[in-house]
């Protein structure tokens, strides 16, 4: 019996540096450094005056579920509350309709209504805010809560 003893590391080492290297080259062809195109937003959005763009994360409840989870883009160089929440009350499919009074609280919201016992409460960083939303400024990554309740 012979044994032969065959040599594959030349090229096995070959190949598996041109692997690298290929792999190497497609990953580089993929790295954003913050100056390549990002994807576009599909969310919902204001687009008012001014190039300055707002995120906010917008959580609407009722008593019994959530009506609304999704962060809004507001691009406006002086957004607000009412910005944020008129962006969901004018993309129906995918938010729902918010009025307000002339006072700047929130009244209705996907047709529930203030009423005697439950009114919209709006919390700001978790903080109630009571003053008007019209007025009202937001930051970026800022939580907004629209919350139906009977608590004061």
């Amino acid at each position: 019996m012979h044994q032969y003893k065959v040599n594959f590391t030349k090229p096995y080492y070959g190949c598996l540096i041109v692997f690298i290297l290929i792999a190497l080259s497609l990953t580089a062809c993929g790295t954003n450094k913050g100056e390549g195109i990002a994807p576009e937003y599909h969310g919902v959005k204001y687009t008012g005056q001014g190039t300055l763009e707002t995120k906010v994360n917008v959580v609407i409840y009722n008593e019994d579920e959530v009506l609304f989870l999704q962060m809004v883009k507001v691009i406006d160089d002086h957004p607000t509350v009412w910005k944020a929440l008129q962006a969901i009350s004018d993309h129906a499919e995918q938010g729902m309709t918010i009025e307000k009074d002339q006072k700047g609280q929130i009244v209705k919201v996907d047709e529930i209504e203030n009423n005697q016992t439950n009114q919209w409460k709006l919390f700001i960083n978790n903080v109630i805010e009571d003053g008007d939303i019209t007025n009202i400024g937001i930051d970026e990554e800022q939580p907004l809560t629209l919350r139906y309740t009977g608590d004061s």
